[in-house]
Parts: structure tokens; sequence; C-alpha cells
């Protein structure tokens, strides 16, 4: 997982990332890396926190783009926001998950490749081309991106690496922390 990108109004809430990491490890008993920045890597250690070091691993600011790539290569998925890593992964032919807001058309910018798929909400004010890393510049509060459900995110990942986690709705009416849409 890749969650964050160059841009606050491209970034998909940390919590959703901390959610869908834990859906990954409970339903496809996954151990899930996060990639980023050296500035990025208090935030992830924030999502991970108090969850099992063995299944949840912040290499945040630890990799090179060389080596990142190799993390990649070595991934069933990649979740990202609208960001490089992304991009990289569909490059490399790895089932690519992108989570796009409303700054940007997901038509345009997209990553390409074979197994890529967008999860986007479509607002009044798409594309709104804001170019910010305050998050209040939003005068709708980035509802593109924290209005995109976690569960929703995990069933197109279930998708596109053509497993089967159970169903979903049932994993989301047991879960006190967030609904399902």
């Amino acid at each position: 997982m890749a969650p964050h990108s160059n841009q606050l109004s491209r970034d998909w809430p940390i919590e959703h990332f901390h959610r869908l990491a834990i859906l990954c490890v409970e339903r496809l008993d996954a151990v899930v890396e996060f990639v980023g920045t050296r500035p990025q890597r208090h935030s992830v250690n924030r999502i991970i926190r108090e969850l099992p070091v063995d299944r949840y691993i912040n290499r945040c600011g630890l990799l090179n783009w060389k080596d990142t790539e190799e993390r990649i290569r070595l991934a069933a998925c990649v979740v990202s926001n609208n960001s490089g890593v992304g991009h990289l992964a569909a490059r490399l032919g790895i089932p690519t998950i992108s989570i796009f807001g409303a700054t940007h058309s997901p038509l345009e910018w997209m990553p390409r490749g074979n197994n890529v798929a967008v999860i986007v909400r479509g607002t009044a004010c798409s594309p709104c081309l804001l170019d910010s890393n305050s998050l209040n510049a939003c005068p709708h509060k980035l509802r593109c991106l924290t209005d995109i459900d976690p569960f929703q995110v995990f069933r197109e990942l279930c998708r596109v690496i053509d497993q089967s986690a159970g169903p979903v709705e049932e994993i989301a009416a047991q879960d006190n922390s967030l609904s399902a849409n």
C-alpha cells in the first residue's frame, strides 16, 4: 500500500487505509507492506500502531525507488492514491488499485495496465484541479475521497487478485467502525 501522494488533496484518509489493511490481513491472510517517503513514515506508523509487526510492515523512508520497485514486483496487489507508486505497479503488470479524488480526471491521469482498477467517487465539483497541501482548501472537505468506503476498495482488491474473502456485506455487518455502502 502507498497511502500518500505528493499532495494532501489527493490522499484517501489514512484511517481508511488502516481499515483496508486490517481487512486484507483478516480476510486474505495477507502481509501488508507500506511504501513511501521518510516524511510519510510517521502517519503510516499511526496506521499500524498496536497491530502485529509481522503482518503490517512500514517501509516508508527505508527504500530507494529501485528497492521500492523490487518490493512492488513481489506484491499480489498494490493499492495507492493517484501517485507514482500506482503508475509503477501498473507498468510492472502488478494488479493495481488507484484511488482518485476530484483533483484530477482519472481518464487522463490513471495508471495504465492490464489489471488496473480506478476507484473514484464522482462529484459535481470534479475535476476541481485543487492543488493543495491544505485539507481546509476544499470547501467540501474532500468528500470525493472520504466517501470512498474501505469495503468498496476491499471488494475491488478481491476482484483484481481473483480471490474470495467471503461475502463483504457480512464482513461490513460485523464491523462497528465503518458501514458498508
